[in-house]
């Protein structure tokens, strides 16, 4: 199976958040429930908006969506995949198109999701500290940072 890599368009929000959701809800139940779906459609919308979600989507099927990823200038701020998807190398090709496009990244990861540190571990992150719940859900969570080699290498 092959999967392309696409900008989320406003007509995808609805999707989207449902992924987002239904993920988080599977792999992260330790989640509490801050945020009615209304909020969480008006706060991923804007990352529609801006431009700074990408979809994974198979091939041959655009408008079903694998996965999504949220990138702002040197943070990986989101990185979600529909449960059923899993396993598939869509998330390391979502991240493989961040890592292209910044020679930087950090990302945070819920202290409790281990599925997620070995993921983020295996593709060269490296932990630079923890908190003890410095975050909306008041859990702790690591910072991951990563560096591009050539971007070290070239820097003056």
């Amino acid at each position: 199976m092959t999967i392309a890599l696409r900008p989320a368009g406003s007509g995808d929000c609805e999707a989207v958040t449902d992924i987002f959701i239904r993920s988080r809800s599977i792999a992260l139940p330790f989640l509490p429930d801050l945020h009615s779906r209304d909020e969480t459609l008006a706060y991923l919308g804007q990352f529609i908006a801006t431009g700074e979600m990408t979809l994974a989507t198979p091939v041959g099927d655009e408008l079903t969506i694998a996965g999504m990823m949220v990138t702002t200038p040197g943070w990986l701020d989101h990185l979600y995949l529909d449960p059923d998807w899993r396993g598939r190398g869509i998330g390391a090709a979502l991240l493989a198109q961040a890592k292209a496009a910044q020679p930087v990244l950090s990302l945070w990861c819920f202290a409790e999701n281990h599925a997620a540190q070995r993921f983020y571990r295996g593709q060269g992150f490296v932990e630079q500290r923890r908190t003890a719940g410095d975050n909306e859900e008041q859990l702790p969570d690591i910072l991951y940072g990563w560096t591009r080699p050539d971007w070290l290498r070239d820097r003056p």
